[in-house]
């Protein structure tokens, strides 16, 4: 990446410039750059991915600041960006014009950060406060109640109540020795008697004597008052053999001093603990998985995109079946080991499973329902109440108006992800899908990709052919290029079809301290949360356990998501999962996760945008991110823009191994080429052949050598379906056989 003081030496043409680091346009910014074209990429923001990105605390709420207004058409964010002043008589051809793109334009709004925990000063200024409060009870209770007893030259002072109640074999010993004597002698005696033998009912009878009017001093303060009465007798000519150790009843009655309640306290989340784990947060603006078998996966296996990554499997699919929280039998092992279903369900279950992955094949079971919703071709087969909530909501994750069709290739793609890499259809990218982007920029750098962050177009330059011949960057620099790409927030308001991009997206992150189900484990999950409200609205929750890197230890992380409606507040539209899920402010309750943090914002859904007929032709419009859970869309729409372009290209081919290239300087070309036949070739007629064969010989003979490394298939190795559900997937660079092309799967089942 190039800095402000570097700009000026950007060249002065590329083939394609590319504005915003978004999936899609990195995924095509990395295909264009790999097969030799030369490529600018430009962001107007300080991070890469665009609105795919990741942020830490810190970060995230520093964004968050910048999206708090209601509109979406300006922001803060890009305040550093300045229009440059342009001279269109220097810098412009005869018959070209300018277009300004906007600078400040974002997709987010109405960012709402709040947190549920108290602040660590408050809380350390409202503790200060109780001990003094019963520092000053206990001294007005000592000078009270406190009797002298004298011991030769020494004079020290003990509290009664201290002696019936009890507290420490310590004090009793040392009154022993300081000569008590009367009915205080007696009591302490009777109730030393009473610890040694575990007398429970003198201890109570004890306890009942004790004045209620005198506030009992705090055993801590008390521990510390009699540790200075020691160190005071010790300075004074006190033997050893008057100190006594504390016995095994004094070290059981300060080991019960420290309570659960204040082990809790000391692990208590606090304003000021998130704040200083803030670096071990990795927050989604977009969360997404993969499936499996999806066109991400693929796309980063034959790539060998894949070895910056690093995946984790989903573990579990969750659902709400009348107020309470079960597990999803997903593959056949879950299947036939759930006590929720019974064995006739488990068989009609299965059966419709099967029938899921080749229904295509039986268009006659299927019948006129091919276009109809998807429940009424569930209640068409007759599943019981149970199964049809299982497949409707947490399988195919279908709404009340997704056709049969829709509905069918949803449990199909399903259904083949499952077993792959772990019991569920899911992979999750470790450090957030944030990090799947980056990805495909290192890739488009290493061919030789230039990146500008903090820098934008200001202008493009139009030819009088209504073509893009050139782009103005906001440090004034005018470069050519072939192909202009840019994601929606930075075209003008002119390009975009407003009718068909007004959709909006509420979207909520929630911190808690435990998941949603116990289960002995640190579980990915997935959930799909059908509301009351409106059933072709549900809300998707992914929940991120410390093992995901998305928190600390100690954190979980909930990402909600649902389809925005116009007016309502992203809090309000979400508000029925908080509610149902979690504990808050309002509600209350001890057996669901309690909140820390959270953060509400609305987005734009730019998964459908659409160009207007004012777009230049060489001018390509890119998507956002939407509401799917997963990320094969931006694959789909990236292969088409690269074959729009360059249509007898290979798309994204994998890139050589470095082992396998032979690099060959002048000396040693000449030296082969006099050299070039083996003393095992056979002789031609002629001595050694003609020097135009040599040359084709040795030709070939590289060729072979390229074709070796480039045209090696890669594999995919498959998973067991009985693999623990801490299968994590780690793509990295140790764990891919480029050789073979295969993407293996490391399994850890610890």
């Amino acid at each position: 990446m190039l800095n402000m003081a570097m700009t000026a030496d950007l060249p002065k043409e590329f083939d394609v410039v590319v504005l915003g680091t978004g999936m899609p346009e990195s995924i095509v910014a990395a295909a264009f750059s790999r097969i030799g074209q030369t490529v600018l990429h430009l962001d107007k923001q300080d991070h890469y991915s665009g609105d795919w990105a990741s942020f830490n605390l810190q970060g995230i709420e520093n964004w968050a600041q910048c999206h708090q207004d209601v509109s979406t058409d300006t922001s803060t964010v890009t305040d550093n960006l300045v229009r440059p002043s342009i001279d269109e008589s220097s810098l412009l051809e005869e018959g070209e014009t300018l277009i300004e793109l906007p600078l400040d334009n974002t997709n987010f709004s109405q960012a709402q950060v709040q947190y549920y925990v108290e602040d660590a000063d408050e809380e350390d200024e409202k503790r200060t406060e109780d001990k003094s409060c019963d520092d000053n009870a206990t001294t007005v209770s000592e000078s009270k109640d406190s009797t002298d007893i004298k011991s030769g030259d020494h004079e020290v002072k003990t509290d009664p109540d201290e002696a019936k109640t009890g507290l420490g074999q310590e004090s009793v010993s040392e009154k022993q020795d300081s000569g008590a004597t009367g009915n205080d002698q007696m009591d302490i005696e009777r109730q030393l008697e009473d610890l040694k033998t575990g007398d429970n009912e003198n201890k109570e009878q004890a306890e009942v004597n004790t004045d209620a009017k005198d506030k009992l001093p705090d055993t801590e303060h008390k521990s510390e008052e009699r540790e200075n009465i020691s160190d005071e007798k010790s300075g004074d000519g006190v033997t050893q053999d008057e100190k006594k150790a504390p016995d095994l009843d004094t070290v059981v009655q300060k080991e019960s001093d420290k309570s659960p309640e204040a082990e809790k306290s000391q692990n208590k989340w606090t304003i000021k603990r998130l704040k200083a784990e803030w670096r071990r947060f990795n927050l989604d603006l977009s969360p997404k998985v993969l499936y499996s078998v999806g066109d991400m996966v693929e796309l980063l296996i034959s790539s060998d995109i894949a070895k910056y990554c690093e995946f984790k499997t989903i573990t579990q699919i969750v659902t709400m079946m009348n107020g309470n929280l079960d597990k999803v039998p997903c593959s056949r092992a879950d299947v036939f080991s759930s006590k929720k279903v019974s064995m006739l369900e488990k068989r009609m279950l299965m059966k419709f499973l099967q029938f899921c992955l080749q229904y295509e094949d039986k268009p006659e079971e299927i019948g006129e329902f091919l276009e109809k919703p998807f429940t009424d071709f569930l209640a068409y087969k007759k599943l019981t109440p149970t199964i049809k909530y299982y497949i409707q909501h947490s399988i195919a994750m279908a709404t009340e108006s997704m056709t049969t069709k829709e509905g069918l290739e949803k449990m199909k793609k399903f259904l083949r992800s499952l077993g792959r890499y772990g019991n569920t259809a899911f992979l999750w990218s470790l450090y957030g899908s944030g990090e799947l982007p980056q990805s495909f920029c290192r890739m488009c750098a290493v061919f030789g990709g230039v990146y500008c962050l903090r820098m934008s177009a200001s202008s493009m330059v139009m030819d009088a052919e209504n073509r893009c011949s050139a782009v103005i960057t906001t440090e004034g620099q005018k470069i050519k290029c072939k192909w202009l790409i840019m994601e929606g927030s930075y075209a003008p308001a002119s390009f975009i079809d407003k009718e068909n991009n007004s959709r909006t997206i509420s979207r909520g992150i929630i911190m808690t301290e435990k998941p949603l189900l116990t289960t002995g484990q640190q579980e990915l999950s997935l959930m799909n949360l059908p509301c009351p409200d409106d059933g072709d609205r549900p809300i998707s929750i992914l929940e991120l356990p410390p093992s995901s890197m998305a928190a600390p230890l100690g954190v979980y992380i909930y990402h909600l998501t649902r389809k925005g409606k116009d007016g309502v507040l992203p809090k309000d539209d979400l508000s029925y999962a908080v509610s149902t899920l979690f504990s808050n402010e309002g509600n209350i309750d001890e057996n669901k996760p309690a909140m820390l943090w959270s953060l509400y914002f609305t987005q734009k859904d730019m998964s459908e945008v659409q160009a207007s007929n004012n777009i230049p032709e060489n001018v390509v419009l890119m998507s956002g991110p939407g509401t799917e859970i997963d990320i094969d869309r931006p694959v789909q729409e990236a292969k088409e823009v690269f074959k729009r372009i360059l249509p007898d290209e290979e798309f994204l081919p994998k890139a050589p191994n470095p082992e396998d290239i032979i690099y060959v300087d002048d000396s040693e070309a000449q030296v082969a080429d006099g050299n070039s036949q083996s003393e095992f070739s056979e002789k031609d007629d002629s001595e050694g052949g003609s020097q135009e064969s040599k040359e084709t010989d040795q030709s070939e003979n590289s060729k072979t050598v390229l074709d070796q490394s480039e045209k090696s298939e890669p594999k995919t190795e498959k998973m067991d379906q009985s693999e623990s559900s801490g299968t994590e997937v780690v793509p990295s660079e140790d764990s891919l056989d480029r050789t073979e092309g295969c993407f293996k799967a490391e399994v850890d089942q610890s």
